[in-house]
């Protein structure tokens, strides 16, 4: 199985601010039926209150909520920007790699994160994934 569904996979997807790159990354989850619409209102609501922690490393942000705000199933999204965007984050800003997670488990979310380290740890991740035009050739990068 795949780590990352293929059909939650985004790429050149243009953001005006942080707002809207989480409610472009969290609309494919939403189209699946992974997560409700109130899912992305509560990840903006949650970094309101506690700043830009889904911000983890330099470029990437993990938008998450609780399995309560709106999960329907387990699941992580990709969504590539166009152009990077700022959260607010002075160590990790721009943005530009949104992996969105779901998890219907209270702490699921921890060991879908313990899964992502290991893909983001490939050589060259991220070139590749700015060289991927496609969803496809981006699920090649990241599932395989």
């Amino acid at each position: 199985m795949s780590l990352i569904d293929p059909g939650l996979i985004q790429v050149n997807v243009e953001a005006s601010d942080w707002k809207d790159a989480i409610k472009k990354a969290v609309q494919p989850l939403v189209d699946h039926n992974k997560v409700t619409d109130k899912y992305s209102k509560r990840i903006i609501e949650i970094a309101e209150e506690t700043g830009p922690y889904i911000v983890i490393a330099p470029h990437v942000a993990l938008p998450h909520a609780s399995s309560k705000d709106g999960v329907l199933a387990d699941a992580i999204g990709l969504t590539v920007l166009k152009t990077p965007v700022k959260f607010g984050n002075k160590d990790n800003d721009p943005v530009k790699y949104l992996f969105t997670l779901s998890s219907v488990k209270p702490e699921g979310h921890l060991d879908q994160m313990a899964e992502l380290v290991q893909v983001l740890q490939k050589p060259d991740i991220y070139q590749q994934l700015d060289a991927a035009q496609s969803p496809a050739l981006a699920d090649e990068v990241v599932n395989n």
